[in-house]
């Protein structure tokens, strides 16, 4: 890509700061921004009939993030997308963005990996998950995800994994 291009990919991103726990996207609302992490942490969860939350991504530094399946379908999302951290990101909007791929190849192409990835993610999660034990779930987040451990609450690490925080902490005493 030259350099041009990629000054007028960058120009139509737009700088923003988030608090902790600022929600960007909410339940129930149509998703019209894409997210660049440049520092911070942003999760990406939905809260269930009995009012748990159930975390689906967390999403760090030099990442991309939405709430995809709204970005995409343009219908209202099931999902919340809030700064875990306090953040410094860069949005765009969903129309500038599919703007630019249209007039950029490379950033379609580059695009479509994101979604690939996150599509690779998400079947590997849940079907890895499906009849996984929880020493299992806790091993595979060592292996995949290990800055989850560090950053992340064991709360909110456990709602990820789909267990009680309680059984996360014992998971972790045996390993």
């Amino acid at each position: 890509m030259k350099d041009d291009e990629i000054r007028d990919i960058l120009k139509s991103f737009k700088p923003i700061k988030t608090k902790r726990n600022q929600v960007l996207e909410k339940e129930g609302e149509i998703c019209k921004h894409f997210y660049f992490i440049n520092k911070g942490c942003l999760r990406l969860y939905e809260i269930d009939k009995k009012g748990n939350e159930i975390t689906g991504y967390f999403a760090l530094e030099d990442s991309f993030i939405t709430t995809l399946t709204s970005f995409i379908t343009q219908k209202p999302s099931r999902d919340f997308l809030t700064s875990y951290e306090p953040a410094e990101l860069e949005v765009i909007s969903r129309q500038d963005f599919f703007n630019l791929t249209e007039k950029y190849k490379d950033l379609k192409m580059y695009y479509n990996k994101v979604i690939e990835f996150a599509l690779i993610h998400s079947q590997m999660r849940i079907y890895g998950f499906l009849g996984m034990e929880g020493i299992d779930k806790l091993k595979w987040v060592m292996e995949h995800e290990p800055k989850l451990l560090t950053r992340i609450s064991s709360k909110a690490v456990a709602s990820y994994l789909g267990m009680t925080n309680s059984t996360l902490s014992k998971l972790k005493a045996k390993l």
